[in-house]
């Protein structure tokens, strides 16, 4: 269920708005105020606007910053609900718009619905690499994406580097070889640093411009 819908609220509708609606909704639907079974109904009901609220004072649904396109004349009814596939579109779009707390946030979500996850996970790695230093951290994010497809030529091609910056050649190898399997290439080149070296010459972080790298999976 679409969580504006629960709360009785606009698609996209402010988090006042949201909060606003969550209380008199809680308020209405409390348990306390029910017996037998009409208290076991209302349990469902306020822990459904409960998941509501938080779903979107998380910022994991609050991403529509417009009202939904006006109908034909003549037509009615709720707004349609948004398809896993939506979802994962958006995520990609607010990447590209560098609104990565949002693309963070859906492409999490969209972990949970299994024709879209692999897409998602990828995605979530993408973030990761374009928005942090944490080599260990990207590898385990494409680490995910094998565990869904282990042929997924860009997680197997990004682990063999990234594998070699940890400084694991065994891990490297075994992923070269999959790529080989694969009819891919292995550069086997180390991430290059997104910000300047340490002082006593350590360097960290991984390869910036990954948003030029990754147009292409983004816009399918």
């Amino acid at each position: 269920m679409n969580p504006f819908d629960v709360l009785q609220i606009r698609p996209g509708a402010s988090i006042d708005e949201a909060k606003v609606a969550y209380h008199q909704l809680a308020k209405k639907w409390h348990p306390d105020k029910y017996s037998g079974t009409e208290k076991q109904a209302a349990e469902e009901k306020f822990r459904a606007i409960s998941e509501a609220y938080a779903a979107i004072k998380s910022g994991r649904v609050s991403i529509q910053t417009s009202e939904p396109a006006a109908r034909p004349s003549g037509q009615s009814g709720q707004p349609k609900e948004k398809s896993h596939g939506d979802w994962l579109n958006d995520a990609k779009s607010a990447f590209l718009e560098k609104r990565f707390d949002n693309a963070l946030s859906m492409s999490q979500y969209c972990f949970n619905f299994p024709e879209v996850a692999e897409e998602a996970r990828l995605l979530h790695a993408k973030i990761i690499e374009a928005t942090s230093n944490d080599v260990r951290g990207l590898a385990r994010a494409y680490e995910e994406v094998l565990r869904i497809n282990p042929n997924n030529g860009e997680a197997v091609t990004r682990l063999a580097d990234l594998y070699l910056a940890l400084d694991m050649p065994s891990r490297a190898a075994s992923m070269s070889a999959r790529a080989k399997s694969l009819g891919l290439p292995a550069s086997h080149k180390q991430p290059q640093p997104s910000v300047d070296a340490q002082p006593g010459g350590k360097s960290v972080g991984v390869t910036g411009g990954i948003l030029g790298k990754v147009t292409g999976f983004l816009k399918k």
